[in-house]
Formats: structure tokens, sequence, C-alpha cells
């Protein structure tokens, strides 16, 4: 039986180990999750007094509203995403920008010093909640929020 050519060896080397990362590398993120997608056929309710500002890649949002609100969404731009836990009456809540997840998992592009894409605008926030009525149960809805505290860029 012949020996192949030292040469042979020395391409045959690097490209198994080419194989082995490329192939070692095709496993799925474990930091994805799935998330729904925008619920359009929800009905909206009037426009609240509960402002979201952004400043820089966070936005901050105070209840100044009557209501408690239990485990809601905000949503922005109807595409991205953020499960929070609830808003009470006079509670501040900041969140950041990257946080916000569409239904592929990917992020609002919220800017900041390393970007290295412009920033998505907000052109509209809204609360995904289910309003807590003591007398009856009542149906999910969508709260307009009103976005301040954006730059042009």
């Amino acid at each position: 039986m012949r020996r192949p050519p030292p040469i042979a060896r020395f391409i045959a080397q690097p490209i198994a180990l080419i194989l082995i990362a490329a192939t070692s590398g095709c496993t799925s993120d474990p930091q994805f999750t799935q998330h729904r997608s925008y619920p359009s056929q929800l009905s909206r309710l009037s426009p609240s007094t509960i402002q979201l500002f952004r400043a820089d890649t966070r936005v901050t949002l105070t209840n100044t509203t009557a209501k408690n609100f239990g485990p809601s969404t905000i949503w922005l731009n109807q595409w991205y995403a953020h499960d929070i836990d609830g808003l009470g009456i006079g509670q501040t809540i900041t969140l950041n920008l990257n946080s916000f997840k569409d239904e592929y998992g990917d992020a609002f592009r919220g800017g900041g010093f390393f970007a290295t894409q412009a920033p998505d605008k907000i052109v509209l926030a809204e609360l995904e909640t289910h309003p807590t009525d003591q007398l009856a149960e009542a149906a999910p809805a969508l709260l307009p929020l009103i976005v301040v505290g954006q730059r042009e860029h």
C-alpha cells in the first residue's frame, strides 16, 4: 500500500479541523425565547396619562393613573414586546431597550455608544393589560402610552 504524499497530510488536517469547528458552531442559541406576535385583534382603550420617556438606551414609565395594572406586556411600534410583572399606582419602572424582543427573538435597536446601526425610533407604545376589575372579569386590551424624550438623529 502506498503512502499519501506529505502535502496531502498538510492539507487534510486543516480541512478536517475547519469542518469540525464549522459543525460544532451550528447549535441553537440557548438564550432564544420566541415571543408571540402583536395582538392586533385586541380592543384599544382611550390614551392614558402614562408617559414612556426615552433616555438613550432606556425607557422609563410611571403609572400616573388611579389604576393598578397586573402582569402586562409593553409593546413598542406594534412589533417589540417586554413582559412586566405589573405597574402599581405611582410606580416607576426603567427598562433597557435591547430587552424588547420581537416574535423572532430579535432585539429593538436602542442605539448606544457601540451601536453599529442607527437606533430605532419609538413611534407607538402600548400597554397590553388585563384590567383589574373586582366586579367582573375584564377582557385584555391595549392602552396607548404617551412617548416623550426622543431626539432627532
